[in-house]
C-alpha cells in the first residue's frame, strides 16, 4: 500500500539543505556579532571578513532554492515554484523601489536594510498566492 504523505526526494534534499544553511547562519551570526561587539577594537578587514562569513549561509539558502528548481522532477510543481520565485522577486523590487523614491524625496532617511528578509517573507506570501491562483 503506498504511503500518502511521503516527501519527494528533491524536497527532502531541499529541506536538509535549508536546515543546514539556516543552522549555520544562526551559529555564525550569533558568534560573529558577539565577537564584533565584545572583542574590543577590530580592523576594517576583520569586520569585512565577519560580514562575508555571515553572508555565506544566506547565499547557500538562495543556492538551495534555485537548486530545487533544477531538481524538481514534477513539471507542474517546478512551474509553481518558478512563479513563486518570480513573484517574490517582483514584490521585493517593488518595495525597494518605492522606498528609494521615498528616500529621494526626503520622506524617509534610510531604506530597507534586510532585503533578503523581505525576499524570504515575499517568497512565503507568493507561495500562498501562486497556489491559491493555480
Amino acid at each position: 500500500m503506498p504511503q500518502k504523505n511521503k516527501m519527494a526526494p528533491y524536497m527532502r534534499r531541499y529541506t536538509i539543505r535549508i536546515m543546514v544553511f539556516m543552522a549555520a547562519y544562526v551559529i555564525i551570526l550569533t558568534s560573529s556579532l558577539f565577537f564584533a561587539r565584545n572583542g574590543g577594537l577590530h580592523s576594517q578587514a576583520t569586520l569585512i571578513g565577519l560580514a562575508l562569513i555571515t553572508a555565506f549561509p544566506i547565499i547557500g539558502v538562495f543556492w538551495a532554492i534555485f537548486r530545487l528548481l533544477v531538481e524538481t522532477d514534477d513539471e507542474y510543481q517546478r512551474l509553481l515554484f518558478a512563479k513563486q520565485t518570480l513573484l517574490a522577486t517582483a514584490m521585493t523590487l517593488v518595495i525597494v523601489t518605492v522606498w528609494q523614491f521615498l528616500q529621494v524625496y526626503d520622506v524617509v532617511l534610510t531604506g530597507p536594510q534586510w532585503m533578503g528578509v523581505i525576499w524570504f517573507a515575499a517568497l512565503g506570501i507568493a507561495g500562498a498566492i501562486v497556489r491559491w491562483k493555480a
